[in-house]
Protein backbone atom coordinates (compact mmCIF):
# COMPACT_ATOMS: atom_id res chain seq x y z
CA UNK A 1 0.00 0.00 0.00
CA UNK A 2 1.36 3.46 -1.09
CA UNK A 3 1.45 5.38 2.40
CA UNK A 4 1.94 9.18 0.84
CA UNK A 5 -2.02 8.81 -0.59
CA UNK A 6 -0.46 9.85 -4.33
CA UNK A 7 -1.06 7.16 -7.13
CA UNK A 8 2.04 5.64 -8.02
CA UNK A 9 1.46 4.58 -11.61
CA UNK A 10 -1.30 6.10 -14.17
CA UNK A 11 -2.77 3.71 -16.83
CA UNK A 12 -3.96 4.73 -19.87
CA UNK A 13 -5.16 2.08 -22.29
CA UNK A 14 -6.83 1.70 -25.75
CA UNK A 15 -9.19 -0.95 -25.06
CA UNK A 16 -11.17 -1.90 -21.83
CA UNK A 17 -9.81 -5.31 -21.49
CA UNK A 18 -6.32 -3.82 -21.77
CA UNK A 19 -7.11 -1.48 -19.05
CA UNK A 20 -8.08 -4.21 -16.82
CA UNK A 21 -5.49 -6.74 -17.52
CA UNK A 22 -2.68 -3.94 -17.03
CA UNK A 23 -3.66 -3.15 -13.70
CA UNK A 24 -4.63 -6.18 -12.35
CA UNK A 25 -0.55 -7.29 -11.37
CA UNK A 26 -0.80 -4.40 -9.24
CA UNK A 27 -3.82 -5.61 -7.21
CA UNK A 28 -2.54 -8.67 -7.06
CA UNK A 29 0.78 -7.24 -5.45
CA UNK A 30 -0.85 -5.22 -2.78
CA UNK A 31 -1.46 -1.78 -4.77
CA UNK A 32 -4.93 -0.41 -4.25
CA UNK A 33 -6.15 -0.54 -8.25
CA UNK A 34 -8.96 1.16 -9.37
CA UNK A 35 -10.05 0.82 -13.06
CA UNK A 36 -12.66 3.47 -14.92
CA UNK A 37 -14.51 1.52 -18.06
CA UNK A 38 -14.76 5.27 -19.50
CA UNK A 39 -11.45 7.89 -20.35
CA UNK A 40 -13.08 9.93 -16.94
CA UNK A 41 -11.29 9.38 -13.82
CA UNK A 42 -12.88 7.28 -11.10
CA UNK A 43 -14.06 8.50 -7.98
CA UNK A 44 -11.59 7.99 -5.18
CA UNK A 45 -8.89 8.43 -7.40
CA UNK A 46 -6.66 10.22 -5.23
CA UNK A 47 -6.53 7.24 -2.47
CA UNK A 48 -5.39 4.78 -4.91
CA UNK A 49 -2.14 3.44 -5.63
CA UNK A 50 -2.67 2.75 -9.60
CA UNK A 51 -5.18 4.29 -11.81
CA UNK A 52 -6.39 2.79 -15.74
CA UNK A 53 -8.38 4.50 -17.59
CA UNK A 54 -9.91 3.27 -20.47
CA UNK A 55 -9.74 5.26 -23.61
CA UNK A 56 -11.58 3.41 -25.61
CA UNK A 57 -9.46 4.39 -28.66
CA UNK A 58 -8.26 1.87 -30.71
CA UNK A 59 -10.17 2.14 -33.33
CA UNK A 60 -10.76 6.02 -33.22
CA UNK A 61 -9.25 8.74 -35.51
CA UNK A 62 -6.08 10.28 -34.77
CA UNK A 63 -7.26 13.71 -33.98
CA UNK A 64 -9.76 12.16 -31.45
CA UNK A 65 -7.24 9.91 -30.21
CA UNK A 66 -5.06 12.67 -29.64
CA UNK A 67 -7.15 14.72 -27.77
CA UNK A 68 -8.89 12.08 -25.00
CA UNK A 69 -4.94 11.35 -24.36
CA UNK A 70 -3.76 14.20 -23.83
CA UNK A 71 -6.72 15.02 -21.35
CA UNK A 72 -6.24 12.20 -19.67
CA UNK A 73 -2.53 12.11 -19.41
CA UNK A 74 -2.52 15.61 -17.74
CA UNK A 75 -5.34 13.70 -15.44
CA UNK A 76 -2.89 11.82 -14.33
CA UNK A 77 0.00 13.77 -13.94
CA UNK A 78 -1.92 16.35 -11.68
CA UNK A 79 -2.47 12.98 -9.12
CA UNK A 80 1.56 13.14 -9.02
CA UNK A 81 2.27 9.86 -10.91
CA UNK A 82 5.88 7.83 -10.51
CA UNK A 83 5.20 5.96 -13.75
CA UNK A 84 2.91 6.89 -16.89
CA UNK A 85 2.01 3.41 -18.61
CA UNK A 86 0.28 3.56 -21.86
CA UNK A 87 -1.25 -0.59 -22.31
CA UNK A 88 -1.12 -1.37 -25.96
CA UNK A 89 -2.13 -4.93 -27.38
CA UNK A 90 0.51 -7.40 -26.96
CA UNK A 91 -0.05 -8.03 -30.91
CA UNK A 92 0.12 -4.59 -31.58
CA UNK A 93 -3.35 -4.47 -32.70
CA UNK A 94 -4.78 -0.81 -33.14
CA UNK A 95 -2.94 2.27 -33.64
CA UNK A 96 0.30 1.25 -31.55
CA UNK A 97 2.43 4.95 -31.39
CA UNK A 98 -0.36 7.11 -31.78
CA UNK A 99 -1.11 7.63 -28.03
CA UNK A 100 2.18 7.46 -27.14
CA UNK A 101 3.56 10.63 -29.32
CA UNK A 102 0.61 12.43 -27.93
CA UNK A 103 1.60 11.89 -24.26
CA UNK A 104 5.23 12.61 -24.84
CA UNK A 105 4.09 15.98 -26.34
CA UNK A 106 1.62 16.26 -22.92
CA UNK A 107 4.60 15.55 -20.74
CA UNK A 108 6.80 17.46 -22.72
CA UNK A 109 9.50 14.52 -23.18
CA UNK A 110 12.55 13.41 -25.20
CA UNK A 111 11.72 10.11 -25.26
CA UNK A 112 9.55 6.56 -24.28
CA UNK A 113 9.72 3.15 -24.49
CA UNK A 114 7.22 0.60 -26.13
CA UNK A 115 7.56 -3.10 -25.52
CA UNK A 116 4.49 -4.91 -25.92
CA UNK A 117 6.63 -8.19 -25.05
CA UNK A 118 4.31 -10.71 -22.78
CA UNK A 119 6.03 -13.76 -22.21
CA UNK A 120 3.75 -15.47 -20.08
CA UNK A 121 1.73 -15.80 -22.97
CA UNK A 122 3.52 -16.49 -25.92
CA UNK A 123 4.68 -13.12 -26.91
CA UNK A 124 7.72 -12.20 -27.33
CA UNK A 125 10.69 -9.82 -29.45
CA UNK A 126 13.60 -10.87 -30.49
CA UNK A 127 15.53 -8.91 -33.09
CA UNK A 128 13.44 -6.18 -33.51
CA UNK A 129 10.28 -8.91 -34.74
CA UNK A 130 6.96 -9.55 -32.63
CA UNK A 131 6.50 -13.51 -31.92
CA UNK A 132 3.55 -15.32 -30.76
CA UNK A 133 4.51 -18.45 -30.02
CA UNK A 134 7.65 -17.97 -31.68
CA UNK A 135 5.95 -17.38 -35.30
CA UNK A 136 6.16 -14.08 -36.32
CA UNK A 137 2.70 -12.20 -35.95
CA UNK A 138 1.92 -11.12 -39.49
CA UNK A 139 1.81 -14.70 -39.74
CA UNK A 140 -1.25 -15.37 -37.28
CA UNK A 141 -4.55 -15.49 -37.43
CA UNK A 142 -4.32 -12.10 -34.71
CA UNK A 143 -1.96 -10.50 -36.70
CA UNK A 144 -4.66 -11.25 -40.01
CA UNK A 145 -7.51 -9.75 -37.66
CA UNK A 146 -10.19 -7.99 -39.67
CA UNK A 147 -10.22 -4.85 -38.33
CA UNK A 148 -6.72 -4.18 -37.29
CA UNK A 149 -4.73 -6.42 -39.47
CA UNK A 150 -0.70 -5.94 -39.16
CA UNK A 151 1.57 -4.74 -41.92
CA UNK A 152 4.79 -6.46 -40.46
CA UNK A 153 6.06 -8.39 -38.15
CA UNK A 154 8.51 -5.84 -37.53
CA UNK A 155 8.11 -3.98 -34.20
CA UNK A 156 9.46 -0.63 -35.41
CA UNK A 157 8.14 -1.10 -38.85
CA UNK A 158 4.56 -1.78 -37.28
CA UNK A 159 4.75 1.41 -35.32
CA UNK A 160 5.85 3.99 -38.29
CA UNK A 161 3.33 2.36 -40.29
CA UNK A 162 0.51 3.38 -37.48
CA UNK A 163 1.66 6.81 -37.22
CA UNK A 164 1.79 7.64 -40.46
CA UNK A 165 -2.13 6.03 -40.97
CA UNK A 166 -2.23 8.73 -38.77
CA UNK A 167 -0.21 11.48 -40.20
CA UNK A 168 1.61 12.23 -37.70
CA UNK A 169 4.82 9.92 -38.51
CA UNK A 170 7.24 13.63 -38.75
CA UNK A 171 6.34 14.06 -34.87
CA UNK A 172 8.66 10.94 -33.72
CA UNK A 173 11.45 9.29 -34.47
CA UNK A 174 11.07 5.37 -34.17
CA UNK A 175 14.40 3.19 -33.48
CA UNK A 176 15.37 -0.37 -31.92
CA UNK A 177 18.06 -0.45 -29.07
CA UNK A 178 20.81 -1.32 -31.51
CA UNK A 179 19.74 1.78 -34.11
CA UNK A 180 19.40 5.12 -32.15
CA UNK A 181 22.19 6.64 -33.76
CA UNK A 182 21.22 9.27 -36.83
CA UNK A 183 18.82 11.17 -34.74
CA UNK A 184 19.85 14.60 -35.53
CA UNK A 185 16.93 16.48 -34.76
CA UNK A 186 14.86 17.40 -31.82
CA UNK A 187 11.98 15.16 -32.17
CA UNK A 188 11.55 12.71 -29.57
CA UNK A 189 12.17 9.00 -29.64
CA UNK A 190 10.56 6.06 -29.50
CA UNK A 191 12.46 3.35 -28.90
CA UNK A 192 11.03 -0.42 -29.40
CA UNK A 193 13.23 -3.14 -27.28
CA UNK A 194 13.65 -6.90 -27.43
CA UNK A 195 12.60 -8.76 -24.55
CA UNK A 196 12.20 -12.48 -24.85
CA UNK A 197 11.55 -13.22 -20.55
CA UNK A 198 10.16 -12.00 -17.72
CA UNK A 199 13.54 -11.08 -16.73
CA UNK A 200 13.87 -8.80 -19.58
CA UNK A 201 10.94 -7.18 -18.69
CA UNK A 202 11.97 -6.98 -15.26
CA UNK A 203 15.33 -5.18 -16.16
CA UNK A 204 13.57 -2.69 -18.14
CA UNK A 205 10.85 -1.93 -15.32
CA UNK A 206 13.66 -1.92 -12.79
CA UNK A 207 15.25 1.01 -14.91
CA UNK A 208 12.06 3.13 -15.28
CA UNK A 209 11.34 3.37 -11.88
CA UNK A 210 14.87 4.65 -11.07
CA UNK A 211 14.30 7.72 -14.18
CA UNK A 212 14.57 10.94 -12.82
CA UNK A 213 11.91 12.64 -14.45
CA UNK A 214 8.14 10.51 -14.76
CA UNK A 215 8.81 7.79 -16.74
CA UNK A 216 6.83 7.25 -20.07
CA UNK A 217 6.41 3.51 -20.94
CA UNK A 218 4.10 1.53 -23.60
CA UNK A 219 3.57 -1.77 -23.24
CA UNK A 220 1.44 -4.79 -22.51
CA UNK A 221 0.49 -6.55 -19.73
CA UNK A 222 3.48 -8.25 -19.70
CA UNK A 223 5.48 -5.05 -18.64
CA UNK A 224 2.96 -3.99 -15.94
CA UNK A 225 3.58 -7.09 -14.44
CA UNK A 226 7.54 -6.81 -14.35
CA UNK A 227 6.74 -2.99 -13.22
CA UNK A 228 4.41 -3.95 -10.39
CA UNK A 229 7.35 -6.78 -9.24
CA UNK A 230 9.28 -4.00 -9.32
CA UNK A 231 7.89 -1.90 -7.07
CA UNK A 232 7.28 -4.68 -4.62
CA UNK A 233 11.13 -5.31 -4.61
CA UNK A 234 12.05 -1.57 -4.23
CA UNK A 235 9.06 -1.19 -1.33
CA UNK A 236 8.83 -4.34 0.10
CA UNK A 237 5.03 -4.77 -0.24
CA UNK A 238 3.31 -7.59 0.77
CA UNK A 239 2.03 -10.10 -2.47
CA UNK A 240 -0.84 -11.51 -1.89
CA UNK A 241 -2.15 -15.11 -3.19
CA UNK A 242 -5.18 -14.78 -5.82
CA UNK A 243 -7.44 -16.94 -4.16
CA UNK A 244 -7.92 -14.79 -1.26
CA UNK A 245 -10.57 -13.20 -4.03
CA UNK A 246 -12.24 -16.41 -5.18
CA UNK A 247 -15.85 -16.34 -4.47
CA UNK A 248 -18.08 -19.24 -3.58
CA UNK A 249 -20.90 -18.26 -5.28
CA UNK A 250 -22.73 -20.68 -7.32
CA UNK A 251 -24.28 -19.11 -10.25
CA UNK A 252 -21.82 -17.89 -12.90
CA UNK A 253 -22.64 -15.94 -15.54
CA UNK A 254 -19.89 -16.72 -18.87
CA UNK A 255 -20.66 -13.71 -21.67
CA UNK A 256 -18.86 -13.84 -25.08
CA UNK A 257 -18.52 -12.23 -28.39
CA UNK A 258 -15.43 -13.28 -29.42
CA UNK A 259 -14.94 -14.94 -32.75
CA UNK A 260 -11.38 -16.40 -31.86
CA UNK A 261 -10.91 -20.52 -32.40
CA UNK A 262 -9.51 -20.55 -28.92
CA UNK A 263 -12.61 -19.35 -27.24
CA UNK A 264 -14.86 -21.73 -29.15
CA UNK A 265 -12.45 -24.93 -28.20
CA UNK A 266 -12.09 -23.25 -24.19
CA UNK A 267 -16.28 -23.63 -23.90
CA UNK A 268 -16.00 -26.75 -25.63
CA UNK A 269 -13.59 -28.15 -23.28
CA UNK A 270 -15.51 -26.30 -20.36
CA UNK A 271 -18.93 -28.20 -21.50
CA UNK A 272 -17.11 -31.76 -21.44
CA UNK A 273 -15.87 -31.22 -17.82
CA UNK A 274 -18.88 -29.03 -16.23
CA UNK A 275 -22.64 -29.36 -16.71
CA UNK A 276 -23.40 -26.13 -18.06
CA UNK A 277 -26.29 -24.32 -19.89
CA UNK A 278 -24.97 -23.06 -22.67
CA UNK A 279 -27.09 -20.23 -24.83
CA UNK A 280 -25.91 -19.15 -28.39
CA UNK A 281 -27.56 -16.01 -29.86
CA UNK A 282 -27.09 -15.99 -33.62
CA UNK A 283 -25.92 -12.16 -35.08
CA UNK A 284 -29.01 -11.72 -37.46
CA UNK A 285 -30.88 -11.37 -34.16
CA UNK A 286 -28.42 -9.37 -31.55
CA UNK A 287 -27.95 -7.18 -34.66
CA UNK A 288 -31.35 -6.29 -34.97
CA UNK A 289 -32.19 -6.77 -31.31
CA UNK A 290 -32.69 -9.21 -29.02
CA UNK A 291 -36.42 -10.27 -28.72
CA UNK A 292 -38.19 -9.75 -25.49
CA UNK A 293 -38.79 -13.94 -25.72
CA UNK A 294 -34.75 -13.94 -25.96
CA UNK A 295 -34.44 -11.86 -22.84
CA UNK A 296 -36.90 -14.28 -20.95
CA UNK A 297 -35.66 -17.23 -21.80
CA UNK A 298 -32.24 -15.87 -20.80
CA UNK A 299 -33.27 -15.15 -17.58
CA UNK A 300 -35.10 -18.19 -17.00
CA UNK A 301 -32.04 -19.58 -17.57
CA UNK A 302 -29.70 -17.57 -15.46
CA UNK A 303 -32.28 -18.32 -12.26
CA UNK A 304 -30.51 -21.45 -12.16
CA UNK A 305 -27.44 -22.67 -9.97
CA UNK A 306 -24.32 -23.36 -12.25
CA UNK A 307 -22.58 -22.17 -14.97
CA UNK A 308 -24.44 -20.13 -17.72
CA UNK A 309 -22.62 -19.56 -20.74
CA UNK A 310 -24.37 -16.36 -23.29
CA UNK A 311 -22.26 -16.84 -26.72
CA UNK A 312 -22.79 -15.00 -30.37
CA UNK A 313 -22.99 -17.37 -32.98
CA UNK A 314 -20.59 -17.10 -35.76
CA UNK A 315 -19.88 -14.31 -37.85
CA UNK A 316 -20.27 -14.73 -40.95
CA UNK A 317 -19.22 -11.87 -43.57
CA UNK A 318 -19.92 -11.64 -47.34
CA UNK A 319 -17.48 -10.57 -49.70
CA UNK A 320 -17.12 -6.82 -50.21
CA UNK A 321 -17.82 -5.75 -46.73
CA UNK A 322 -15.86 -2.71 -45.56
CA UNK A 323 -14.39 -1.71 -42.72
CA UNK A 324 -16.37 0.68 -41.60
CA UNK A 325 -19.38 -1.63 -42.03
CA UNK A 326 -17.67 -4.20 -40.10
CA UNK A 327 -16.91 -1.88 -37.13
CA UNK A 328 -20.30 -0.41 -37.38
CA UNK A 329 -21.68 -4.19 -36.96
CA UNK A 330 -19.28 -4.73 -34.21
CA UNK A 331 -20.60 -1.44 -32.49
CA UNK A 332 -24.36 -3.09 -32.69
CA UNK A 333 -23.84 -6.49 -31.28
CA UNK A 334 -21.88 -4.94 -28.28
CA UNK A 335 -24.53 -2.61 -27.75
CA UNK A 336 -27.07 -4.79 -28.34
CA UNK A 337 -25.63 -7.65 -26.19
CA UNK A 338 -25.09 -5.09 -23.42
CA UNK A 339 -28.18 -4.14 -23.39
CA UNK A 340 -29.71 -7.79 -23.30
CA UNK A 341 -26.99 -8.71 -20.28
CA UNK A 342 -28.21 -5.61 -18.30
CA UNK A 343 -31.74 -7.05 -18.09
CA UNK A 344 -30.36 -11.00 -17.54
CA UNK A 345 -28.10 -9.57 -14.46
CA UNK A 346 -31.12 -7.30 -12.88
CA UNK A 347 -33.46 -10.67 -12.19
CA UNK A 348 -31.05 -11.61 -10.30
CA UNK A 349 -27.48 -11.09 -10.30
CA UNK A 350 -25.01 -13.77 -10.89
CA UNK A 351 -22.64 -14.27 -7.75
CA UNK A 352 -19.92 -14.22 -10.33
CA UNK A 353 -19.79 -12.36 -13.56
CA UNK A 354 -17.11 -13.73 -16.41
CA UNK A 355 -16.56 -11.75 -19.82
CA UNK A 356 -14.23 -12.48 -22.68
CA UNK A 357 -13.48 -9.87 -24.91
CA UNK A 358 -12.80 -5.78 -24.28
CA UNK A 359 -15.75 -4.62 -26.58
CA UNK A 360 -18.01 -7.15 -24.80
CA UNK A 361 -16.79 -5.78 -21.58
CA UNK A 362 -17.49 -2.53 -22.61
CA UNK A 363 -21.13 -3.24 -23.91
CA UNK A 364 -21.88 -4.67 -20.69
CA UNK A 365 -20.28 -1.88 -18.03
CA UNK A 366 -21.96 1.04 -20.29
CA UNK A 367 -25.47 -0.81 -19.94
CA UNK A 368 -25.16 -1.45 -16.49
CA UNK A 369 -23.78 2.27 -15.74
CA UNK A 370 -21.09 0.88 -13.71
CA UNK A 371 -18.48 3.40 -12.64
CA UNK A 372 -15.01 1.65 -12.13
CA UNK A 373 -14.03 -1.59 -10.89
CA UNK A 374 -11.96 -1.81 -8.15
CA UNK A 375 -9.35 -4.73 -8.69
CA UNK A 376 -8.27 -7.78 -6.47
CA UNK A 377 -6.40 -9.81 -8.53
CA UNK A 378 -4.77 -11.85 -11.74
CA UNK A 379 -6.38 -15.62 -11.66
CA UNK A 380 -4.64 -16.46 -14.79
CA UNK A 381 -2.38 -14.51 -17.06
CA UNK A 382 -4.63 -11.84 -18.64
CA UNK A 383 -7.62 -12.82 -16.96
CA UNK A 384 -8.16 -10.43 -14.19
CA UNK A 385 -11.00 -10.24 -10.95
CA UNK A 386 -12.45 -7.22 -9.30
CA UNK A 387 -15.58 -5.83 -7.87
CA UNK A 388 -18.01 -3.88 -9.46
CA UNK A 389 -18.34 -0.33 -8.32
CA UNK A 390 -21.95 1.56 -9.56
CA UNK A 391 -24.54 0.33 -11.55
CA UNK A 392 -26.77 -2.16 -11.69
CA UNK A 393 -24.18 -4.87 -11.01
CA UNK A 394 -22.76 -2.95 -7.86
CA UNK A 395 -20.89 -5.84 -5.78
CA UNK A 396 -20.66 -8.20 -8.15
CA UNK A 397 -17.67 -10.05 -8.82
CA UNK A 398 -16.84 -9.77 -12.17
CA UNK A 399 -13.61 -11.67 -14.37
CA UNK A 400 -12.38 -10.24 -17.48
CA UNK A 401 -9.95 -11.76 -20.43
CA UNK A 402 -9.13 -11.09 -23.72
CA UNK A 403 -10.29 -13.36 -26.40
CA UNK A 404 -7.58 -14.55 -27.36
CA UNK A 405 -5.86 -15.64 -24.16
CA UNK A 406 -5.14 -18.97 -22.69
CA UNK A 407 -5.40 -22.83 -24.13
CA UNK A 408 -8.03 -24.98 -24.40
CA UNK A 409 -8.18 -25.77 -21.07
CA UNK A 410 -7.95 -22.58 -19.41
CA UNK A 411 -11.88 -21.53 -19.21
CA UNK A 412 -12.25 -24.63 -17.28
CA UNK A 413 -9.36 -24.14 -15.01
CA UNK A 414 -10.59 -20.70 -14.01
CA UNK A 415 -14.30 -21.86 -13.55
CA UNK A 416 -12.70 -24.49 -11.01
CA UNK A 417 -10.76 -21.65 -9.46
CA UNK A 418 -13.69 -19.34 -9.16
CA UNK A 419 -16.34 -22.12 -7.75
CA UNK A 420 -14.06 -24.16 -5.82
CA UNK A 421 -11.13 -22.09 -4.76
CA UNK A 422 -8.35 -24.30 -6.25
CA UNK A 423 -6.80 -25.10 -9.73
CA UNK A 424 -7.36 -28.72 -10.90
Amino acid sequence: MNDSSTPIVGIFADDLTGALDAAAPFAARGFRTLVSPSHEMPDGASKADVISLNLGSRHMAPAEIAVRTVKAVNALKQLGVTVLMNKVDSTLRGNPGVELVAALNAVEGDHAVLCSAYPQNGRTVVDGILLVNEIPVADTDVGQDQLSPLPSSNVSEIIISSLERSGIAYKAHVRSTDGGAGVSDFRPVIITPDASSEDDLFSLASRLLKARAVALVAGSAGLSTAIADALVADRAVQKRSPNQFVSNGRKVLIVTASQRQIVVEQINALRDNVDLIHAELSVDEVLKGITNDSVSRLIELTQRDGVVVLKLGKLKLSDGVSVDEIRLMAETIVCNLGDAVRKVTDVPKPDILVIIGGDTSSGIFDACDVTAIELTGELQPGTVSGTIVGGSISGTLVVTRAGGFGDENSLFELVTLLIFGHNV
